[in-house]
């Protein structure tokens, strides 16, 4: 006997069909949209981490430039303003965060102030005149806070009043910004009636 016939059915590459749940030992011209998709998913990625990476190293620049801008500028005008404060009989003292922390989360240099003598415990805005300067990455500008209040006097203002671009942060803008926290502070009806 011969070898049996085979038909031509038979002698074709199985094709798998949806329904049937076989595979294909062929390729199917439709998987080629997967390719396509994992190609664009994985550009697509590559363009987030290029972003990404574009944020983080505009955010450590900003972080660079806010603590340049602390040291050479900020920090040298709360130096002076509280040297002058303390040759009058007065004080103050300057708290700087790196951020990162609980209760400060962002970076920031804060000066308090005091009219009578050197700051007694913790400072507090509702006693003691301040400064306050964070650093505010996502806007990429320096949050300014301040307060008038000296010794519970009434009065008084304390929170936040505006926003600096960080080049415009000077040793006399924040000169000329801590003389006008002192002026006003002195001139609450009840301020020299309060020691600290």
């Amino acid at each position: 006997m011969g070898t049996p016939h085979l038909s031509e059915a038979a002698q074709e590459p199985e094709v798998a069909l949806p329904a049937t749940g076989r595979r294909s030992s062929g390729a199917d011209p439709r998987l080629e949209e997967v390719d396509r998709i994992m190609a664009d998913l994985g550009e697509r990625d590559r363009r987030s981490a290029v972003a990404a990476a574009a944020v983080a190293d505009g955010v450590h620049g900003f972080m660079a430039e806010f603590e340049t801008m602390c040291r050479r500028e900020a920090r040298p005008a709360m130096e002076a303003v509280i040297e002058r404060l303390k040759s009058d009989g007065g004080g103050g003292l300057i708290e700087e965060h790196v951020g990162g922390e609980t209760r400060v989360s962002t970076p920031r240099l804060t000066v308090w102030l005091s009219l009578q003598g050197d700051i007694q415990g913790t400072p507090r805005p509702d006693r003691h005149p301040y400064l306050q300067l964070d650093a505010d990455a996502k806007e990429r500008n320096v949050r300014v806070s301040e307060g008038d209040m000296w010794g519970g006097s009434e009065g008084g203002h304390s929170g936040r009043i505006d926003s600096w671009e960080i080049a415009d942060v000077s040793y006399d803008r924040v000169l000329l910004e801590l003389i006008a926290i002192i002026r006003r502070t002195t001139q609450h009806p009840s301020s020299h009636l309060h020691a600290v």
